[in-house]
């Protein structure tokens, strides 16, 4: 693993949070159990948005026994959300927004590995997961995220989970479209490299996708930071089932704990040095630990390609939720 100077250290590294709102996806496991975990422990209001609440639940109970100071403040907070229905997505935005006032940080952290594919309401179901509900998600939240960045002292950021396995993406996909989008026919569409590709090229969105919303902020004058990132090569149980049985062995020996696995996401939505060095990190793609790094795939930053994405998920998204 990367280190710039020595080893992340959570407790050095994240400051007093008291006050503050984060908005975690998929945070009853993995990465965004182990973010949750350092991110409430610090003093922040976390709602975990996510899909069952009898594992959230569990999970909040199991964070509030491990760190007893949490127990009835209400710190931790489940948030109802189906990530691959455009209209939960909605309505969780809009709950969110009934109960609080402000909302510091939003982690995109929930996502579909190597899925089959695999349609609902008209739109392949990784691509929904993984591009389109935080498309919309961020939208609905716009108008809290761009409140609390007046507030004074306000650090507000947006972050996504991306991979390193946006590098799959071909250089002849199509974001022009949602038939495009769909489009695996030159691929076995349940094939092992397929999986990966849908995959890839959802993470790839990420990217795209954040450094348009980057733009919009900047020409908008409105302070709001938006990254995307790497978290590495992490032993969580998503990881576990998509890992063919022989090959389980040997990634496990080169996998982080998600706890390590969670340290890129806590500098993204954390850390000093990116509201210190606001300028150089803004819209950027960073990779273990705290390093801003070029994407993956030629020219990665290309506006007329991120463009075209953000007006094609415009367009998907307001005909889903007129639905």
């Amino acid at each position: 693993m990367f280190f710039s100077k020595k080893p992340y250290d959570p407790e050095r590294e994240i400051g007093d949070l008291t006050g503050k709102v984060f908005l975690i996806t998929g945070a009853y496991s993995g990465i965004g159990y182990e973010a949750t975990k350092q991110i409430a422990a610090h003093g922040a209001t976390v709602y975990l948005a996510c899909r069952t609440k009898d594992r959230t639940d569990a999970a909040i109970a199991q964070l509030e026994k491990d760190m007893p100071k949490l127990a009835g403040t209400s710190q931790l907070r489940f948030l109802e959300i189906d990530l691959g229905d455009m209209r939960s997505v909605k309505r969780a935005a809009d709950e969110f927004m009934k109960q609080e006032t402000r909302l510091d940080v939003l982690v995109h952290n929930a996502g579909r590995m190597l899925g089959t594919y695999e349609l609902q309401d008209g739109i392949e179901l990784t691509m929904a997961v993984n591009h389109l509900a935080v498309f919309v998600l961020t939208q609905a939240l716009i108008p809290i995220l761009k409140a609390t960045a007046q507030k004074p002292d306000a650090d507000v950021r947006v972050v996504a989970v991306s991979s390193r396995m946006h590098s799959l993406t071909p250089a002849s996909f199509k974001f022009d479209s949602l038939e495009g989008w769909n489009d695996f026919s030159g691929y076995t569409y349940n094939g092992f490299l397929a999986n990966n590709k849908r995959y890839g090229i959802s993470k790839y969105m990420n990217i795209l996708w954040a450094s348009r919303l980057q733009k919009i902020f900047d020409e908008e004058g409105v302070p709001i930071t938006v990254l995307t990132l790497h978290p590495g090569l992490v032993a969580t149980d998503a990881v576990g089932r998509i890992t063919p049985t022989l090959l389980r062995p040997v990634i496990w020996l080169r996998s982080y704990t998600p706890a390590v696995g969670a340290y890129n996401t806590l500098f993204a939505a954390t850390s000093k040095v990116v509201a210190q060095r606001r300028d150089e990190f803004k819209g950027k793609y960073i990779e273990p630990v705290g390093k801003i790094t070029q994407p993956h795939v030629k020219d990665p930053y290309n506006e007329v390609r991120a463009k075209t994405l953000w007006d094609t998920t415009v367009k998907i998204s307001d005909d889903m939720l007129r639905a």
